[in-house]
């Protein structure tokens, strides 16, 4: 009978390529595993030498305390036998071959626990740990405070004029806790999860992958690691977006803002990007917060300032670049949008294309960037017509409308990057939820300027 177990690890080496994620695996069963999460008993993790071994053995540790208590009793060991001794001494009791530990999965032996895999697929376990959902109390404090002041300060913000921003930004609040309470609890990617094990590598003292992977990395050596934190940190980014997105409308009309986030969160198709977490939600805050510095800020005319301004400027467009490399164009319409005052444009044009140069030339780019056109661009197409056929019927009316439309300022920088970026989406499907909210800004811009006096 031992024969069995040994038989079936063969045919699932064979059969899952080394670099496929794969499923994971456990032995004897998942109940067993489910058994020791549902236990009293303190542990202690044990992580291989490897720094992914270590990184993610950081993970398990963070995960398993939000239910048990650490201490002497069950040995967890991460990693696999060629870079955990004491997982190595113990595993002729799994009766299985070595090379079996560099799959992704969860061994249940006496008093011990062995998670194993390899770099390239130990990311997996993560999912043996789904359906467990208990924050700490202090990550729920700190996320209930924290939206509180955001919302807040931007209330606070928008109400100091004469308009009904205010009240509108209260009402978008409103649907965001009503979002929030009612919809499913986002789900990791298995991108997500790449860069997460990336992540735990540099929060541990290795490289990173990605630039992304760097951020959470680096945010990891304060914050557990935890699904309950990245969560609550997801919802905050999404509150950003909200809230910033009152500041793509007019100065003068800042109770549009309303519509820009009714139009953009409204598309179903926008808010599935929304609705599990692969660090879109982080690139999107960074463009969004791009889009609205880029709208209101007028830039002083001593130089210090402007300086100051400009670097602001290049700080979150660099967030925004090093989640969606493409966006590497957004200096350069800026540029075409706002001829004047070359010294700021040229700053911000090296400032921005310095830093970015070094920043992928340090960490690499995000992995899995597209190489060619989607298959499923028709697709994508009919979707997104349906999920945006009010936008861009009420914007292709408030542009035949108008006299003109001036190619300098806000409203043309807005045009410029969604006549590039929306036809690139189709190519590029990662940029389709910066494109709901160009062209969610765009048409509330082209129609207040049909009112009277804009």
């Amino acid at each position: 009978m031992r024969k069995v177990p040994v038989l079936i690890v063969l045919i699932l080496l064979l059969i899952i390529p080394p670099v496929s994620a794969g499923e994971l695996i456990y032995h004897p069963n998942r109940e067993a595993f489910q058994a020791f999460l549902n236990s009293d008993s303190p542990y202690t993790v044990v992580s291989g030498n490897d720094d992914w071994a270590r990184g993610w053995a950081y993970y398990v540790d963070e995960r398993l305390h939000t239910l048990k208590p650490r201490g002497n009793g069950t040995l967890v060991l991460v990693g696999n036998v060629y870079n955990n001794g004491l997982m190595a001494s113990l595993w002729n009791q799994t009766g299985l071959p070595k090379n079996a530990s560099l799959l992704p999965a969860i061994i249940v032996l006496n008093n011990t626990i062995l998670i194993t895999g390899s770099e390239n697929n130990i990311y997996l376990t993560e999912r043996a740990f789904e359906g467990l959902w208990n924050p700490p109390d202090g990550s729920l404090v700190a996320f209930l405070l924290l939206a509180f002041f955001l919302m807040l300060l931007f209330l606070i913000l928008l109400s100091n004029d004469d308009s009904h921003a205010g009240r509108f930004y209260a009402l978008a609040f409103s649907l965001y806790v009503l979002w929030y309470l009612t919809a499913e609890r986002p789900l990791f990617t298995e991108g997500f999860l790449m860069d997460m094990l990336s992540a735990l590598k540099f929060t541990v003292g290795g490289l990173p992958d990605s630039p992304l992977s760097a951020l959470m990395g680096a945010a990891f050596r304060f914050i557990p690691p935890i699904e309950e934190n990245v969560v609550f940190i997801h919802w905050v980014l999404v509150l950003i977006i909200l809230s910033f997105s009152f500041y793509l409308a007019p100065k003068k009309a800042r109770e549009l803002g309303f519509l820009v986030f009714g139009l953009a969160f409204v598309a179903p198709m926008f808010r599935s990007y929304l609705g599990h977490i692969s660090g879109s939600a982080l690139g999107l805050a960074g463009f969004v917060i791009t889009l609205s510095v880029i709208c209101n800020v007028t830039f002083s005319p001593e130089k210090w300032k402007a300086l100051l301004q400009t670097a602001v400027l290049s700080l979150f467009t660099l967030l925004a670049i090093a989640i969606n490399p493409y966006l590497v164009a957004i200096p350069l319409i800026f540029v075409i949008a706002f001829p004047k005052r070359h010294l700021r444009n040229y700053v911000y044009l090296v400032i921005t294309g310095a830093s970015a140069f070094l920043m992928y030339r340090a960490f690499g780019t995000p992995q899995g960037l597209p190489t060619g056109i989607s298959a499923n661009a028709l697709s994508y197409l009919k979707d997104f017509l349906l999920n945006s056929g009010l936008a861009i019927a009420t914007a292709v009316y408030a542009a035949a409308n108008r006299k003109e439309i001036r190619m300098k300022g806000p409203t043309a920088f807005l045009f410029l990057t969604t006549v590039i970026y929306l036809p690139a989406a189709f190519f590029i499907p990662s940029l389709f939820p910066y494109s709901f909210v160009l062209l969610a800004a765009l048409t509330v811009r082209l129609i207040h300027g049909l009112t009277p006096k804009t």
